[in-house]
């Protein structure tokens, strides 16, 4: 039996648990996801994903992730996250979008923006646009293009709207919508997948990230166009992230997730009191 050491994602509690030994066997394939119920540690049930070398990369809360049964390898998912890796030159991606961005694109896409990416490698081009969308699994309806310079050039009235990036610059947002300053989950996310030396782990990991904005968020939407009381405050906001998904939020994940509720769900935000200067969106 192998002991790990994992702490909760919700209150930081910590302990040593055992995994099987039939379990850790085939760690060397991927990400063992060891399923963590609640009362193993603490009153918290979350996933903990562990690599080949027992080491925990990340907890995760299971609400919104991965269905996994208890301490399994999730044979079916991580093979069809291996299947799908192999379309996906992890050595490619990290010389080509570096964090800044990997998570300017991810924003552009959370505010529901098209995005044009100038490119005149075709190959690289459909890598990075399969990769992004890889990554949004759906969730996220995104309008990605990758077109040479003189295609852009003579096509640029057509795409107005478009966030464009051209190398590792924005050269077009015409909302001003890309602050690099105000990124900070964004690139967060981002830093989660390229720190990763393991492809597999980190498509699983961002993977998460991304539903997790997106399940939050529309948990978010739910709750302002459901509820009557029009007065809220952000701790009302918090408390309901918690009582639906299990995690408080801090609140600059709150602003993060505003920002998706009001552009990409286009659902109106209502104003905080005390806090609305801090939140910088209304």
């Amino acid at each position: 039996m192998a002991k790990i050491d994992v702490r909760c994602p919700v209150c930081s509690n910590w302990d040593k648990i055992e995994i099987s030994d039939d379990a850790t066997k085939n760690v060397a394939k991927g990400l063992l996801a060891v399923n963590i119920t609640a009362g193993m540690i603490c009153e918290h049930s979350f996933i903990a994903y562990v690599d080949k070398n027992l080491i925990v990369r990340d907890c995760l809360i299971a609400d919104f992730k991965i269905e996994v049964p208890e301490v399994s390898t999730t044979e079916g998912t991580k093979d069809d996250i291996i299947t799908e890796a192999k379309s996906i030159n992890h050595d490619l991606i990290k010389l080509n979008i570096p964090e800044l961005l990997m998570a300017s694109v991810f924003k552009a896409i959370f505010l529901g923006k098209g995005v044009i990416m100038i490119l005149d490698d075709q190959f690289l081009a459909n890598h990075i646009i399969y990769f992004f969308k890889y990554a949004m699994q759906n969730l996220f309806e995104n309008d990605i293009i990758a077109m040479s310079k003189t295609d852009y050039k003579n096509n640029q009235k057509n795409y107005e709207n478009y966030i464009v990036f051209e190398k590792r610059e924005v050269i077009q947002d015409k909302d001003k919508s890309i602050d690099p300053k105000k990124l900070e989950i964004e690139k967060s996310i981002a830093k989660k997948f390229l720190g990763e030396y393991d492809l597999v782990t980190g498509l699983i990991i961002l993977r998460n990230e991304i539903q997790k904005a997106f399940e939050y968020s529309k948990t978010l939407v739910d709750f302002i166009t459901n509820s009557e009381k029009k007065a809220w405050t952000s701790k009302i906001l918090i408390d309901n992230i918690n009582a639906v998904h299990g995690e408080r939020i801090q609140m600059n994940y709150l602003t993060f997730l505003y920002d998706i509720v009001d552009h990409y769900f286009k659902v109106e935000v209502p104003k905080i009191g005390g806090v609305t200067k801090f939140l910088g969106i209304l």
